[in-house]
């Protein structure tokens, strides 16, 4: 599997097109082509495009047909398709359909490394067929030159981005070189992953699961099927089946395949056929829709009523401490929720400890929660600040808070030192402020205008400090604000009416008091870690 894009790039079919952006992928190998032409789906269409299986390493074509002048989608189709690893996209008709492509799709697809191919504009007489004849014809004819699966498709996962190196994606690869269906499932024959050639082929395990072991079984209509255990004596094992219609494999291919999906078992799936709750966690994590049916399926939970997440971060610990401390934390979290929710999910992922749940009673604070868990563990001397998102309407929404919590809980810290627990709307706070300080000197000295007015007097830095712990950390509690300080409350309230007098508005008042918050975070933001 060689075929990059800069190799098609060199095709007939490609005479006159030019790369505008994303050349940082140009060496990205390719496996097959795609065509995307209903972006701006409605409610059928967007349910037929969910099915549709982008798993990268495709070059996409498109003219964006009907949705030729909506920027922003054009945009979020490309997020879409980087995101699930794809190479990059080919641009038809641009100037006919598709008016002119908006620097923003171009500053994306440099943002992601997705390689934006401009086919010649104004032409009416170009045909995606040419272009999938011609690439496929490549790919094709590079993999006829060499049998090498194993090495292949390893090579290939290697150059994908860590959360796309699956079972799943294993399986998927191999389907495509082989053009062949493989099923993974567990030895009580529940099906773990499945990839069928072609994907619309219904296969159903129990057709099989009585065949002979590691022997081809000839059937009806020019099929073959091979059945064959990952680990043999072991009665635990997983087992393989490889599924081909048309002509046969070869014994020697067929042993490539089983070694294959072995060491892949073992590099990116760890206790994989004990079907561990923390599997249920990755593909719910990693928007792994079908995998994550089967798997509710298999353990009766009902994932539609599931509509929060938290995630601890074991801090201060390293080695053998740190097992101990994530161990210690996971059962904890267990236990508060066990009692609390209808369903609760609960375990590892990423070094993070993940937990899903759906709340029994509505009446009970959820937010005492999240203090009387923060204060077990910190009598077991674990440091673990809680990150809780409510609100969760589907994977996509579950991605987008578990990445919020990945990129800005330091930042968050920085923020609110005091605090052990923050929500997902003020990882979305720290986002936007993150955002603020890199636009450029204008935008941030206008954000924090109101501290550059504060110190402008001569008590300035005591009034800036004292409006900083006020909001941040007292949640605009005086009484809060004058323990932190160590100072008595009619100190802090002389203080905040000095502030008021010097800004020329109740520091209370909104919205300017919002803006003196986001001067008061960017503020923190920028201070050096003590």
């Amino acid at each position: 599997m060689s075929v990059t894009v800069n190799d098609i790039l060199k095709l007939p079919c490609m005479n006159g097109a030019k790369v505008i952006a994303g050349k940082g992928g140009l060496t990205r190998v390719l496996s097959s082509v795609n065509v995307l032409e209903f972006a701006d789906a409605n409610d059928l269409q967007q349910e037929i495009l969910s099915d549709i299986d982008f798993y990268g390493s495709e070059i996409v074509i498109t003219a964006f047909a009907n949705i030729p002048n909506n920027v922003e989608h054009q945009c979020s189709n490309i997020r879409r398709l980087a995101a699930v690893g794809e190479a990059g996209m080919i641009l038809y008709y641009v100037g006919i359909i598709m008016p002119r492509v908006d620097q923003a799709l171009i500053d994306l697809a440099n943002e992601l490394d997705f390689v934006l191919i401009l086919m010649p504009e104004n032409r009416r007489n170009l045909r995606y067929s040419e272009v999938i004849t011609e690439v496929m014809e490549a790919i094709i004819k590079d993999q006829s030159e060499e049998i090498s699966v194993m090495s292949d498709v390893l090579d290939y996962m290697c150059r994908l981005p860590e959360h796309q190196r699956t079972i799943d994606t294993v399986l998927r690869i191999t389907r495509d070189r082989i053009r062949t269906s493989l099923i993974l499932a567990d030895c009580n024959g529940h099906v773990l992953s499945q990839s069928n050639w072609p994907m619309s082929l219904e296969l159903h395990l129990n057709e099989f699961a009585d065949f002979d072991i590691m022997k081809p079984v000839p059937l009806k209509d020019n099929r073959t099927v091979w059945r064959y255990p990952l680990n043999q004596g072991n009665p635990e094992s997983m087992e393989l089946y490889i599924i081909k219609d048309g002509n046969t494999l070869t014994r020697e291919l067929v042993t490539q395949i089983v070694e294959l999906i072995r060491l892949a078992v073992s590099l990116w799936s760890n206790n994989h056929a004990d079907v561990q709750i923390s599997e249920l966690i990755r593909a719910i994590l990693r928007d792994e829709p079908l995998k994550m049916r089967r798997l509710a399926e298999l353990f009766h939970i009902d994932i539609s009523s599931i509509h929060s997440m938290w995630v601890l971060n074991i801090e201060d610990a390293g080695g053998v401490h740190r097992q101990r401390n994530v161990s210690e934390a996971l059962n904890e979290l267990r236990n508060v929720l066990s009692y609390r929710c209808d369903t609760a999910i609960a375990d590892i992922y990423e070094g993070y400890i993940v937990g899903f749940m759906s709340w029994s009673d509505k009446n009970e604070s959820v937010s005492a929660l999240y203090h009387d868990l923060i204060e077990v563990l910190n009598e077991k001397g674990i440091c673990a600040p809680l990150f809780h998102c409510n609100g969760l309407i589907d994977t996509s929404d579950v991605r987008h808070a578990f990445l919020m919590i990945k990129e800005h809980a330091v930042e968050a810290k920085r923020i609110w030192p005091k605090r052990q627990n923050y929500s997902l709307e003020e990882l979305e706070f720290v986002a936007m402020c993150c955002e603020t300080v890199e636009k450029g000197e204008d935008v941030f000295e206008y954000a924090i205008k109101p501290l550059k007015l504060l110190e402008k007097f001569g008590e300035g830095a005591e009034l800036t400090n004292t409006l900083c712990v006020y909001l941040l950390d007292a949640e605009s509690g005086v009484s809060r604000c004058a323990e932190l300080l160590f100072l008595h409350k009619n100190t802090i309230k002389y203080r905040l009416g000095r502030i008021g007098a010097c800004l020329g508005y109740n520091v209370n008042k909104e919205p300017e008091k919002f803006n003196l918050y986001k001067a008061a975070a960017i503020k923190r933001l920028l201070e050096k870690p003590i």
